[in-house]
């Protein structure tokens, strides 16, 4: 089966991030600025920034709440932060340029609307 580089960095997003549904804008966005086409045919060669696309993704990415609770701090960040080092391991990628001092979250998004 042949995937597009868009899905296979949208996959990664969820194995590094299982809750991570990712707005298609943004991971399209992001892919291109990494000089990746979305919609070609994902091939090895651009693994490590489809990877790469798929980390800043989910750093950037915060869960909104389906219910009227705001803004959910559900993720177990920790197991988050440990998926972005074995994923950077495996690619070649910089672990402190990717993951250096991200994946806070809002603890009482009310205040902020």
């Amino acid at each position: 089966m042949n995937r597009t580089n868009f899905d296979t960095a949208r996959a990664k997003c969820k194995l590094i991030c299982n809750v991570c549904y990712v707005d298609t804008d943004v991971l399209n966005d992001v892919l291109l600025d990494k000089g990746i086409d979305p919609n070609a045919e994902y091939n090895e060669e651009d693994a490590a920034k489809v990877v790469e696309s798929a980390i800043l993704v989910v750093n950037g990415w915060v869960e909104t709440s389906r219910s009227e609770g705001g803004i959910s701090t559900s993720i177990n960040h920790e197991a988050v932060k440990n998926n972005i080092v074995f994923w950077c391991n495996r690619y070649g990628l910089d672990v402190s340029e990717l993951l250096g001092g991200t994946l806070s979250s809002i603890e009482n998004g009310s205040n902020r609307w």
